[in-house]
């Protein structure tokens, strides 16, 4: 009934202001304006070593509800709701440790997260306005030695990856480098930058193509590199938004062996040999053609 007559009065006189986008509570203090505040349950809970503890005193006590409720929260305005918690505990069999959220349409929606220790990642709709870590200690046995804590809690928005990416290839025709990729989407995407390196480790910046801005169908991209390294080189594709922020993707590599004769033929197009005596056309294994005048 307690629970119920504070939800109907939040609702009554509650006007919503949006959360901000994370919000992170350290469970350092309860009960003052914004902060979270135990609505059920004994009074030997609270803030201890900066965790959410029920049992200040040393063990909770048996049969007893304990509630923890945040402020009134707003997340309509995003687009997912995900939420990341440290939390252990140690119960008797039969003692409950949950995590829930109201919405206004539905009620109390809860997860038991009894004897879980670590970080737990849990998604919420953003309907829900309320939230609450609970303890139900009806079960009987020796309390000794049993607890439940909550270190920190961030409920987060998933920010949307400005470009998905289909795929970046780099291949080798005539000894220059065809670079080509493709995006499924792209949001907030400035321009692309193509790099280089030799090592892996030292980049250069080759070329800067724009980015589509916004886009939700499939767009294809393709530069050349008519002057690559000989030898293993690598590429990699950097995307930059309008906002500055670069992205880096995972470099791909090439190797170009060193160029060789392929033929070797004078003016009249007559193939000849690296003993004939005037003006040669010298057509290398890379495409490119050289010009040689031999007497010797």
């Amino acid at each position: 009934m307690m629970r119920l007559l504070s939800i109907l009065l939040l609702l009554c006189t509650s006007v919503y202001s949006q959360t901000s986008n994370p919000y992170v509570e350290e469970f350092d203090s309860f009960g003052g304006p914004g902060e979270w505040e135990l609505v059920t349950g004994q009074p030997n809970t609270g803030s201890h070593g900066g965790e959410l503890c029920y049992n200040v005193s040393g063990t909770y006590i048996d049969d007893t509800y304990y509630s923890f409720e945040s402020d009134t929260l707003d997340f309509s305005s995003w687009g997912s709701v995900e939420a990341i918690m440290v939390i252990s505990s140690n119960l008797r069999n039969g003692d409950v440790f949950s995590f829930w959220y109201y919405e206004e349409v539905g009620g109390w929606t809860g997860y038991d997260i009894s004897g879980i220790i670590g970080t737990r990642f849990f998604t919420i709709p953003n309907t829900a306005i309320l939230l609450s870590f609970d303890l139900n200690t009806n079960s009987n046995g020796n309390v000794n030695g049993k607890y439940a804590h909550v270190e920190y809690l961030e409920i987060y928005a998933p920010f949307a990856l400005p470009i998905e990416l289909l795929d970046f290839t780099a291949t080798v025709d005539r000894g220059i480098v065809d670079i080509n990729w493709s995006t499924a989407s792209e949001a907030n995407s400035d321009y692309f930058t193509i790099q280089r390196s030799q090592d892996a480790y030292t980049w250069e910046n080759l070329e800067k193509i724009n980015g589509a801005g916004y886009s939700s169908s499939t767009l294809n991209y393709n530069i050349k590199d008519p002057k690559p390294y000989l030898g293993t080189s690598y590429y990699r594709l950097a995307q930059t938004d309008y906002d500055g922020t670069t992205e880096i993707f995972q470099p791909v590599s090439v190797t170009i062996d060193a160029p060789y004769i392929i033929r070797r033929y004078n003016q009249l197009g007559q193939d000849v040999d690296e003993n004939y005596k005037g003006f040669v056309i010298v057509l290398m294994s890379d495409g490119s053609i050289k010009k040689i005048l031999n007497f010797n």
